[in-house]
């Protein structure tokens, strides 16, 4: 009777346990282009004249060391130069690269910051803030950064997780 309740309370553990982990683990749609996906979150961003620019492969090998990680990248910026909006939609080859890639973005975010921030602090202090508000989030093989007022980069993230979803 004893192994019978003893078997009993393992078993609910396990199944307790196995509960509580898949709670933890959301899966994220992988379909989208990086460019079909930062296509659909520029919407969400309001820049001057509504334009945008991209950064080319060469480029992004700067900007970005580790191409042998991602298999896709589209980063997009505004074509104002009075304006610092940027956002970027990164994919990874797989999970332990994507939380490679997530700290490259925070790296990229604060050399950003570093670089840009005594010239808008005199130039432009509302672009100051887009630029300290800054963010990188991670969604399962995507990495995605916005630079943006607190506002824009809500809705980006938002929409970031519905499309993903």
């Amino acid at each position: 009777m004893k192994i019978k309740k003893l078997l009993s309370i393992v078993i609910c553990i396990m199944l307790i346990t196995l509960i509580f982990q898949s709670c933890n683990s959301k899966e994220y749609n992988s379909s989208l282009s990086c460019k079909e996906f930062s296509n659909e979150l520029k919407s969400e961003i309001s820049v001057p004249n509504d334009e945008f620019d991209e950064y080319t492969h060469e480029d992004l090998k700067f900007l970005f060391s580790s191409p042998a990680i991602y298999d896709d990248i589209s980063i997009i910026y505004s074509a104002d130069s009075t304006d610092v909006c940027e956002l970027g939609v990164i994919h990874a080859t797989d999970k332990e690269s994507a939380k490679a890639l997530f700290e490259e973005a925070k790296l990229y975010i604060k050399n950003l910051q570093e670089q840009k921030s005594d010239f808008l602090r005199s130039y432009s202090p509302a672009e100051l803030i887009k630029l300290n508000s800054a963010e990188a989030r991670h969604y399962g093989n995507y990495v995605i950064f916005a630079v943006a007022d607190q506002d824009t980069k809500n809705r980006i993230f938002n929409k970031a997780e519905t499309l993903l979803s």
